[in-house]
């Protein structure tokens, strides 16, 4: 099947709708983006940047997943791509510290507040910016590796028809998107995030997902809840 057959349509709008998480954006003390194959991140944190909403920005992103489904493709770590398309924006240089070791969205979390606090920095309200369907999985993350902090999810204004249509890969983006769903699912029980109530339409569009061959992503061993 392919991504804009009507009923992945709907599975996919469902889906979307569930795990795009974005709170209402409020001045924080620093804005962290989560690495990922989708630079437009990058570009909606330095519209927040440029909002005055936080006086610095964290780009968090290794060379992550070689070989892999989420390859990059870069030659530079997803940290320095980010802040380079940041400055292309008009954030300068000193606004923008580099985490360049995560491999995950945990260790986003957990690197991102060491580097804030090597710049000396202790916030307690976060603006955390990611791809939109990665920011319900990443609020939940982050709950448990950065406690302590107030976290505002935000991502760019964008509908799953839009965001999907615009990608070079749609049938991998679908692939991301339904094993970042899974994840969302399976990851409490193994710590890694917090638990979250998943409807039972949601669990249904999972289901219509993987049966259409977009389950390449799924966390091995676990069902599909």
């Amino acid at each position: 099947m392919a991504w804009n057959d009507p009923a992945i349509r709907i599975a996919l709008g469902t889906a979307w709708d569930f795990m795009r998480l974005v709170h209402a954006p409020r001045p924080a003390d620093l804005i962290l983006t989560l690495g990922s194959f989708d630079p437009n991140a990058a570009i909606h944190a330095a519209r927040l940047w440029h909002a005055g909403l936080a006086p610095k920005i964290i780009m968090s992103g290794g060379i992550a997943h070689r070989g892999g489904l989420l390859d990059t493709g870069w030659d530079q770590t997803e940290a320095r791509v980010f802040a380079d398309i940041a400055r292309r924006e008009g954030v300068p240089a000193g606004a923008i510290l580099l985490e360049e070791r995560a491999q995950n969205t945990g260790d986003n979390f957990v690197f991102g507040q060491a580097v804030a606090r090597q710049a000396g920095l202790d916030p307690r309200r976060l603006l955390v910016v990611a791809k939109p369907y990665m920011t319900r999985r990443g609020f939940a993350t982050g709950r448990v590796k950065w406690p302590e902090a107030e976290l505002l999810m935000q991502c760019e204004d964008i509908d799953v028809v839009g965001y999907v249509a615009r990608e070079p890969d749609p049938e991998r983006t679908l692939l991301a998107l339904v094993g970042d769903l899974h994840r969302i699912i399976v990851y409490p029980s193994l710590g890694f995030s917090i638990e979250q109530q998943v409807p039972p339409s949601v669990h249904a569009a999972l289901k219509t997902l993987v049966s259409a061959g977009y389950g390449a992503r799924l966390l091995p061993g676990h069902g599909l809840g």
